[in-house]
C-alpha cells in the first residue's frame, strides 16, 4: 500500500503556493496530486517521494494533514479495475492520475480490492512511479 497525504487548506490565493514552496524548500518531490474544492477550503491529496519527511515537515508548519492508504494501478487498465471492484462490492471513494501512466484509487476495503484485482490479473503497484 502507498501512503497519500490529504492537506486541508483555506481556499485563498497563496495557500497552495505556500504548501508547494515548503515541499520544494525541503527537497520533497510531489509524484501525484489532486485538488478538490469544498467552499472555503480545499483538500490537496498527494503522493510524495519522502513520506516521513513530508509528514513531519507539514506538522511542523501546523498544517492540517491526514494520511491514507491508496492503491496504484495502470491507467490504461482503469476501466477493467473499476469494473472488477464494482463486481465484488468495493467502492472507490476517489481517484486521480499520476504522470507515469498510473492511477491512484482510494477504496473502502483495501484487502478485498487487492485480492479481486490480483485475481483479475490487474497489477497493484507496491511502489510509486
Amino acid at each position: 500500500m502507498i501512503k497519500q497525504f490529504s492537506v486541508f487548506l483555506e481556499n485563498s490565493p497563496g495557500r497552495l503556493a505556500n504548501l508547494m514552496g515548503i515541499l520544494e524548500k525541503n527537497g520533497i518531490k510531489v509524484l501525484a496530486m489532486g485538488i478538490a474544492e469544498a467552499g472555503n477550503y480545499g483538500i490537496v491529496r498527494m503522493i510524495v517521494d519522502n513520506d516521513e519527511k513530508a509528514f513531519d515537515m507539514m506538522r511542523k508548519e501546523n498544517m492540517s494533514v491526514n494520511q491514507a492508504e491508496v492503491l496504484i494501478i495502470e491507467l490504461e487498465r482503469l476501466a477493467n479495475a473499476v469494473k472488477t471492484l464494482s463486481v465484488v462490492g468495493v467502492n472507490i471513494d476517489y481517484a486521480y492520475t499520476m504522470d507515469c501512466g498510473r492511477a491512484v484509487i482510494k477504496v473502502n476495503n483495501e484487502e478485498k480490492a487487492i485480492k479481486a484485482l490480483s485475481e483479475a490479473g490487474l497489477k497493484v503497484y507496491p511502489t510509486k512511479c
